[in-house]
């Protein structure tokens, strides 16, 4: 049982790096026509040289910004003639800390890029996705969603409002054959997991390497797999999601996390 994802047009933001890029890359490899966006656009002229197949876009875009989203939607429909997947990537922690040294800007940054980027991303794109044969939206949240704790409460709060906005899109698309469901990450290495290994470094004086051991090798403890999870970790679920084996389930969030959550419900 093959997925075919040929010529399907896949829009993800947040492609410039993490799960993101490997989803460009993955989809590429699997033949389908990619639109991405991020802010960054030396990483993204770097997937356009990088990225298997043809007829991709790239554009770069803030979506904290209501107005860069709108123009990358209107770039992207122009430049593909129409979306089958929409994949909801984009997000940042922003700063890691607790509940008291977070400032009302703290929480409106990570609402902007974290949940309204979704929102918007959503709303624009319905239209295109209800002409589609084959519609998905695939919201990548976190298991922070439904595992808060003490640090970063800002983003696991928002993140649980995706998990949420995506059981009433789900609900909203059931008539139009849209299905929607969301990816829930464990702990995957990333930008936000870097940076905060070289603000330790910086100000403890301490190697950045042996910094990087220990924060991972402290995760994994946490796991039952015993090791952090990298982007490539995610790609296979949201592959399938957005293929045609996936075309009896929506309204449902699917954790990978590397035995972290050991839920069975």
């Amino acid at each position: 049982m093959d997925i075919n994802l040929k010529n399907r047009k896949i829009v993800i933001t947040g492609v410039s790096e993490g799960i993101g890029r490997s989803l460009a890359m993955a989809f590429g490899e699997m033949r389908a026509i990619v639109a991405g966006s991020a802010r960054n656009s030396e990483r993204l002229r770097a997937i356009e040289s990088e990225i298997s197949g043809t007829g991709h876009f790239f554009y770069s875009a803030d979506f904290s910004k209501s107005d860069d989203i709108k123009t990358f939607h209107d770039k992207a429909i122009s430049a593909m003639g129409g979306v089958d997947v929409l994949i909801n990537n984009v997000g940042s922690i922003q700063k890691l800390a607790g509940f008291f040294d977070l400032t009302d800007e703290d929480w409106q940054e990570v609402f902007d890029v974290n949940l309204m980027s979704a929102v918007r991303a959503c709303r624009l794109f319905s239209p295109s996705l209800r002409q589609s044969a084959a519609p998905r939206i695939i919201n990548i949240t976190s298991v922070a969603a439904s595992h808060p704790g003490d640090a970063f409460p800002h983003y696991s709060a928002v993140k649980a409002g995706l998990c949420n906005l995506t059981i009433s899109l789900a609900r909203s698309l059931a008539s139009d054959n849209v299905l929607v469901n969301s990816v829930s990450p464990g702990p995957v290495w990333s930008k936000s997991w870097d940076d905060e290994a070289k603000n330790i470094a910086k100000k403890s004086e301490k190697d950045l390497q042996a910094i990087v051991d220990e924060m991972k090798n402290s995760s994994a403890q946490t796991l039952l797999l015993k090791r952090m999870g990298v982007p490539d970790d995610v790609t296979g679920l949201v592959l399938f999601l957005a293929s045609d084996l996936s075309n009896w389930i929506t309204a449902s969030n699917f954790t990978v996390d590397g035995g972290f959550s050991q839920n069975p419900y």
